[in-house]
């Protein structure tokens, strides 16, 4: 599975957290917010996964990855099996976009900014093209949402063709809806190698003196040959059987845990890791979402944003303090073991104080916070530096001792490892 980039992943912290969940009762390990699922994929085989997130992109990532039904073998067969289709859809959209196709190829030869700004004017008034396009079943959603931006308008072209061959082998039953995942998700790898951008999709990176080498040098890149790559590269995780045991959600996270509490099969290790700054999520990956759902949303904004994105309670400054009341509260009615991630500079208040105490109402068992300096990365903000050095808490609460170790001795070794409720006085002084 080749790898993708993410805001707020654990990567890093991944090794840290998969060794303190070794030490565990065993069971499922449920990652509320999974996202690229870096720390699931750290656990790997360990023990049942299960990861829940709001996003599609996410959603489609976790379940290829964790809950495939077979190895992937047919990635070559489907690379050949998609370069007709690919072809026919191609063709279609070069024929109603040449003139500005070859407006490009000259700014891309010139290496001149302002012919490459020119280019986004043009395809800002493409509408009726792009609504005569789709009556005539034409995959064009990621041209007119995203040429000449996020991507150049040949490459647009490239990805809605590809995802064109994907969907028409599907319909026609020359590929299973399993290979048709691998297929998108080679195309989502494909959109976040060669998107024009800092890293992330919050915004494009308009072309100017300054930065247009490196624009020229995404623009350039043929998303046939990456998506090839990508989809070759391809596996799951684990074994069959394994994998069987493994489950997805896609859900606001304090929400499912409060159904959880209603079901037989529950997990053994919950971790969360919420957002911890004022940016919302779905901003950052609203393109990545376009390209599963593919549902030719009305985009507004510079970032060309869908109108259905997410809000999280973690990033509101007004309500992270009772989005974090809710998460520990629903946690505490589960058997299991609670870890939390959260630094020192995240938008609640106070995190560590604050934290302790919303545990120690609701945990019988609360240990002391591992401290793990960390680097957090503004993925290629403008402002300030790219990386802010940070110190990363994590929190393990839980109600019984039994689930916080593995073993036949678990109760022993809990007695002489497990710390009394920690007052908060102390660890803030």
């Amino acid at each position: 599975m080749a790898n993708f980039t993410y805001m707020g992943s654990k990567k890093l912290l991944a090794p840290q957290i998969a060794d303190l969940v070794a030490d565990m009762a065993d069971g499922p390990f449920l990652d509320l917010f999974s996202g690229i699922a870096a720390v699931g994929s750290q656990i790997s085989t360990q023990r049942p996964i299960w990861c829940n997130d709001v996003q599609n992109f996410s959603t489609l990532l976790t379940s290829q990855k964790f809950c495939a039904a077979r190895a992937f073998k047919t990635a070559n067969e489907l690379v050949e099996s998609a370069k007709i289709p690919y072809a026919v859809n191609q063709t279609r959209l070069e024929e109603k976009f040449g003139e500005t196709l070859a407006h490009e190829r000259r700014a891309l030869a010139s290496g001149s900014a302002e012919g490459t700004r020119e280019v986004i004017t043009i395809m800002s008034q493409v509408d009726k093209q792009i609504s005569a396009l789709r009556r005539q079943q034409v995959h064009c959603l990621l041209t007119g949402s995203h040429g000449a931006t996020y991507f150049g308008v040949r490459q647009a072209i490239e990805l809605d063709s590809i995802r064109y061959a994907a969907d028409h082998l599907l319909s026609r039953g020359k590929v299973t809806a399993e290979e048709h995942g691998w297929m998108v998700l080679a195309l989502c790898q494909t959109l976040s190698t060669v998107s024009n951008s800092t890293g992330h999709f919050a915004q494009y990176l308009s072309p100017s003196d300054a930065n247009i080498r490196r624009v020229l040098r995404k623009r350039r890149m043929n998303c046939w040959s990456v998506w090839s790559a990508a989809l070759r590269e391809s596996q799951p995780i684990g074994n069959v059987v394994w994998r069987r045991g493994n489950r997805i959600f896609k859900s606001d996270a304090i929400r499912l845990l409060q159904s959880l509490s209603e079901r037989v099969g529950q997990p053994a290790v919950i971790y969360a890791d919420p957002p911890y700054t004022s940016d919302q999520y779905s901003r950052y990956y609203h393109v990545l979402e376009n390209a599963v759902l593919y549902d030719y949303p009305e985009v507004s904004g510079k970032g060309q944003y869908r109108p259905d994105r997410f809000t999280s309670g973690f990033s509101l400054k007004a309500g992270v303090d009772a989005a974090f009341k809710e998460l520990i509260s629903a946690a505490a009615k589960l058997p299991a073991v609670f870890i939390l991630s959260y630094p020192t500079n995240g938008l609640l208040k106070n995190s560590t104080k604050r934290v302790l105490e919303l545990l120690a109402d609701q945990f019988a068992h609360v240990e002391a916070p591992l401290v793990i300096p960390h680097l957090h990365s503004t993925m290629g903000g403008s402002k300030g530096a790219q990386k802010h050095a940070v110190d990363e808490n994590i929190f393990v609460a839980y109600q019984d001792p039994v689930a916080r170790w593995r073993g036949k001795a678990a109760a022993t070794l809990a007695t002489q490892r497990t710390q009394p409720i920690l007052k908060v006085e102390d660890i803030a002084a």
